[in-house]
């Protein structure tokens, strides 16, 4: 091969060769990220009989195969996935699935939808969510999808080593798993239940799909840049049914939002719905009122229908899971923070301008708006444990759609008690949820100030920095995030 440095351009068309087919923005996982997985496809192809073939011979050999080109995706690739990964997501599934079949009976199956479905973990989840919430198999059909055929393989073979299981309980997997010399083989009844095949968002026939009721499309769009984010959406867009849901990740909410979907007002599942009907056929994005909406807003241009189902990427390396903590589970104590920090320090809100528009949030960034009326704080005991039991609170809250009270409970608390990092990162994904930017940003700001290393606000944050253009600081942002998530993984 050619010495490193003279390959500069060369490294620059094999990254314009990722984005342009799996929408992949090399500055999201760096450049040498990039060059170093191209280094490694290089090599091994070299390896398999090209001894004396330079960089500039592998970018002609994957100018001309496919399958070249598929064995260079596989390398940069790299699943990061676990069995109820976001289990708030599919609490709400279970809850909208069956109420949408109470709705319309059993005479059209329920239609789901995994992409990118990586090694399978997540459509089978959604099973094993909907079959153990007495939805009948006959009545389901649950499509799964990816780029990677070897993340497929794995997929269709179902069986699974510990690093799928994160977490301390595991009642799911006594239920529908086998112990195996290899691992943990999931039960036939399960993976009889999802239908895989490849399939890429950059290139997606969505008049041969049809249409879904819910679609999980998680921690991709943060890879993407804004061209191929605003693709990526108008495929989700086309496939998810009229009243249908999409789950994204949960550093992907305000992107949504700037684009015209509608939160489903269950904060911690990162749930959205399709625009209202005016706007129901995305004949222009419709973005949020804010200052930085005019470099963030971008006209439709029809995604144009291409081969059938090619390809669609995993999970490009770990990202950050909001809920990886478990900080509202019963069995999981939060750790406080006994720092001396006053917390008038934090309640200052003279960088902040209450906005309109979160249907139900106080308009103070701390203070209530008014006492709710049905939700009485919980009798702080000990520290610990009144931080776990009004945090549950507001969970709940949240889930069924109650913003004013959730957002209320934790400010009550946050009124009589010391600072708590976890309290200020749920009203920012409060405030997220109901479009204020300004407001979000400084939530995570205090979380992060109380514990830096709080993957889920870093990863919001960066969220919000990338929107607003400040692509550096997300980028840094999104570094120690997974450094973050890593330390907490051990």
């Amino acid at each position: 091969m050619n010495a490193h440095h003279d390959n500069a351009p060369l490294y620059r068309r094999f990254t314009d060769l990722l984005h342009r087919t799996i929408g992949l923005d090399a500055a999201s996982l760096g450049h040498r990220a990039i060059e170093r997985a191209v280094d490694q496809r290089a090599a091994a192809w070299c390896a398999d009989g090209h001894t004396d073939a330079t960089l500039a011979d592998y970018w002609d050999a994957v100018q001309a195969s496919p399958a070249v080109v598929q064995a260079l995706v596989e390398t940069v690739v790299v699943p990061e996935t676990w069995f109820y990964r976001d289990a708030d997501a599919f609490k709400a599934l279970a809850r909208l699935a069956r109420e949408r079949v109470d709705e319309r009976g059993t005479a059209l199956p329920l239609r789901i939808l995994s992409l990118p479905c990586s090694t399978g973990e997540e459509p089978y989840t959604i099973a094993m969510t909907l079959l153990d919430a007495g939805v009948d198999a006959a009545h389901l059909r649950i499509d799964a999808m990816d780029i990677s055929e070897r993340s497929l393989a794995v997929a269709q073979r179902a069986v699974y080593s510990r690093n799928s299981f994160r977490g301390n309980a595991f009642p799911f997997r006594d239920a529908h798993f086998t112990r195996t010399e290899d691992g943990w083989r999931l039960a036939p009844r399960i993976v009889d239940a999802v239908r895989f095949s490849r399939a890429n968002l950059m290139q997606l026939d969505a008049t041969a799909l049809g249409v879904y009721d819910f679609v999980f499309c998680r921690n991709v769009l943060i890879y993407f840049d804004r061209d191929a984010q605003q693709t990526a959406l108008h495929a989700l867009n086309d496939v998810l049914a009229e009243n249908g849901t999409l789950f994204v990740g949960p550093a992907e909410t305000g992107l949504l939002m700037r684009y015209g979907m509608q939160s489903a007002k269950i904060p911690l599942a990162f749930a959205f719905h399709r625009a209202g009907s005016a706007e129901a056929q995305f004949n222009g994005w419709h973005t949020a009122p804010l200052a930085t909406a005019a470099a963030l807003a971008m006209t439709h241009s029809p995604v144009p229908a291409l081969a059938p189902l090619q390809v669609f990427s995993a999970e490009p390396f770990a990202w950050p899971d909001p809920v990886a903590r478990t900080a509202f589970s019963a069995s999981s104590p939060l750790t406080f923070s006994n720092g001396t920090l006053r917390p008038s320090a934090l309640n200052d809100t003279r960088a902040h301008s209450p906005v309109s528009g979160m249907p139900g949030r106080a308009t103070h960034p701390l203070k209530p708006a008014s006492p709710s009326q049905d939700l009485v704080p919980p009798q702080i005991t000990s520290p610990p444990h009144a931080a776990r039991d009004t945090l549950q609170a507001a969970h709940a809250l949240a889930d069924a759609g109650r913003l004013t009270e959730a957002a209320n409970a934790i400010n009550a608390y946050l009124e009589q008690h010391a600072p708590h990092a976890e309290a200020f990162y749920l009203l920012g994904v409060l405030a997220d949820a109901g479009g204020d930017t300004n407001l979000a940003r400084g939530q995570y700001r205090k979380a992060l100030y109380l514990d830096p290393q709080h993957a889920e606000a870093l990863a919001h944050l960066a969220t919000l920095l990338e929107l607003e253009g400040d692509r550096n600081g997300a980028r840094l942002l999104m570094e120690r995030a997974s450094r973050a998530q890593r330390a907490q993984r051990g």
